[in-house]
């Protein structure tokens, strides 16, 4: 509820002296030298750095957005992973040894928790190499494997068909309605995939990041350190996979190369834990489930990230990957991504 004599608004840009003096001064830190807006995403995040020379991230979440049981959910899986030896992005406890802090704004409650940062530096798209593409998709198994132990219950929004196609193609349909022809390309390049992926062996389900494409983790010395859990939930781990070519893909960046770098990351995930063949073989139709989602969410945030930009030359290049993705790779086997037999003996 917006205080009288207020105008109502969707999202506020905090001030980040304030935040400074009356949420960061609530955590063990230290005196704050620079406190700067890092991004704007999803959510609001900020970089502070400390005068003892630590570097942190306040991340400030949506009014309306992910609840509080959402949010103290991710924070316990973190932990969790972290308790379990994982490389992760942790939650860092207020003096009073609470994690997150109400933000009461102009557009309602908004929640702020403070992070430790990933030491190194992101891995460009242009940047991977085989190795490097191996060692990501051997941390992303690892995460897997130690979330499968979480004791909690799983209160995350789940990364089913209705969260990551149904509802994203409907407004994708609604967005692009005055190109007829591509709105109808979508409408049945969407049922097809439906239909594929519950025809399918029963895939697995289980905690998944969400959103590991490649970057969203920091390399240095051969170690990933990941963060930003945001889009976390329980659903396909197929999925899950299957973010990490999609990225080259987005990139445009040419099928043999998209082959290598995914050939590469399973063969760092299938060293370090096992995918059934399904799941496996699902992924070519998660890697256009993941372009589809990928488009319903910028028209679902245009009224906070602005519309101007999601218009048809955005449509033109979107559409593109989706029906290179689908010439290339749909409807093919998905044997020559497999890790071959040398592959297998350098594990």
């Amino acid at each position: 509820m917006n205080a009288p004599g207020t105008f109502p608004a969707i999202d506020s840009n905090l001030s980040t002296d304030a935040l400074v003096a009356h949420v960061i001064a609530l955590y063990p830190v230290g005196p704050v030298v620079r406190c700067r807006l890092h991004t704007r995403g999803l959510n609001d995040t900020y970089k502070v750095e400390t005068r003892a020379g630590e570097t942190y991230f306040l991340r400030v979440y949506l009014a309306g957005g992910r609840s509080r049981a959402e949010i103290e959910t991710e924070i316990q899986v973190l932990r969790h992973l972290a308790g379990k030896g994982l490389n992760v992005s942790v939650p860092v406890c207020r003096s009073d040894r609470q994690v997150l802090m109400p933000l009461d704004c102009v557009e309602g409650r908004r929640w702020a928790a403070l992070f430790t940062a990933a030491p190194g530096r992101e891995v460009h798209y242009k940047a991977y190499t085989e190795d490097l593409a191996g060692l990501y998709g051997r941390a992303v198994a690892a995460i897997h494997g130690a979330a499968d132990s979480y004791p909690g219950r799983p209160e995350r929004p789940p990364l089913d068909l209705a969260s990551l196609l149904i509802h994203p193609l409907s407004r994708v349909i609604s967005a692009i309605s005055h190109r007829g022809d591509d709105a109808s390309y979508v409408e049945a390049l969407g049922e097809r995939l439906q239909r594929a992926v519950e025809a399918s062996t029963p895939p697995e389900i289980g905690f998944c990041h969400g959103d590991l494409h490649g970057q969203n983790a920091c390399e240095q010395d051969g170690i990933f350190t990941f963060y930003d859990f945001d889009c976390s939930g329980w659903g396909y781990r197929a999925y899950e996979v299957a973010v990490f070519p999609w990225v080259f893909a987005l990139q445009n960046q040419e099928p043999a190369r998209i082959e290598a770098m995914a050939r590469a990351y399973l063969t760092g995930y299938l060293g370090r834990r096992a995918l059934n063949p399904a799941d496996i073989a699902m992924i070519p139709a998660f890697v256009a489930i993941r372009e589809i989602w990928l488009m319903g969410l910028h028209i679902g945030i245009g009224d906070r990230a602005g519309w101007d930009w999601i218009n048809d030359s955005y449509f033109d290049r979107h559409l593109k990957v989706l029906r290179d993705w689908e010439d290339a790779f749909l409807g093919r086997p998905y044997d020559d991504w497999l890790p071959t037999r040398a592959d297998e003996g350098t594990r």
